[in-house]
């Protein structure tokens, strides 16, 4: 018999979109020797499918941005074109993500790579920025944290998650907003600057993002939670889902 600790960690893969079976050849895995070889025989194409602030602060040299909702507007004619989807890392689900929703539409040469950006710097591969962010250090709370906030504290809570998950499950609070990374460059200003704000992405790696483009458009007091979303579903803290 599952423990309720099983089930609630299984209702969080389900939740989040997690992989719980095999991709059924749908694309394939490729590493950082892989990706480096695929790039410097040519005719691959390699793609962040994260949001403009993102590409722009870092990407893989020679990449290109279709963010995972343009996919269908953004990929080449030729659906038998090579083509690499990469993003933040291990825990980034946007690389497998893409490639499946690619294979969706009809593509039939894919490859994950999710190993990502911190995979290639470690091989001392080039990256590139067209939009450097402040090196700052942003305060990182805990979902403990986050929780007694949303009881007491004055502050906003900035769901960053994009469309497909914020509509499945969301945390209930009248401190809420959504407001989607992808159009987080367009938005922004409608976030008060004299309040803390605290950002929730789906596992944590995004935020952080986020809350260095709000410190170079003179925000203050902007915090991310640790784990993101996965974390507070996992430990069975409160949600709202369809």
């Amino acid at each position: 018999m599952k423990t309720a600790r099983q089930l609630v960690t299984l209702l969080a893969l389900l939740l989040l979109g997690l992989p719980l079976a095999a991709h059924a050849a749908k694309y394939q895995e490729t590493d950082t020797k892989g990706v480096k070889a695929m790039m410097d025989a040519g005719g691959v194409l390699v793609v962040n499918p994260l949001t403009p602030i993102e590409h722009a602060a870092e990407h893989i040299a020679g990449s290109v941005n279709i963010p995972i909702e343009r996919l269908k507007q953004g990929l080449p004619a030729d659906k038998s074109k090579p083509i690499i989807f990469y993003c933040l890392g291990e825990k980034c689900v946007y690389s497998w993500r893409a490639a499946e929703d690619a294979a969706d539409l009809g593509y039939t040469n894919l490859y994950a790579y999710r190993g990502g950006i911190p995979a290639w710097k470690a091989a001392g591969y080039p990256t590139a920025s067209t939009e450097k962010l402040p090196d700052v250090e942003i305060p990182v709370i805990s979902t403990e944290q986050l929780a007694a906030k949303l009881k007491s504290d004055d502050m906003v809570l900035v769901d960053l998650n994009a469309d497909e998950d914020a509509n499945k499950f969301w945390i209930d609070s009248p401190k809420r907003v959504h407001i989607p990374l992808l159009d987080f460059d367009q938005k922004y200003k409608s976030l008060p600057k004299g309040k803390e704000l605290v950002l929730m992405c789906l596992k944590g790696q995004r935020g952080p993002t986020a809350a260095r483009f709000l410190a170079a458009k003179g925000y203050k007091d902007v915090k991310v939670v640790d784990g993101g979303m996965q974390k507070w579903v996992t430990e069975g803290r409160p949600i709202k889902k369809k």
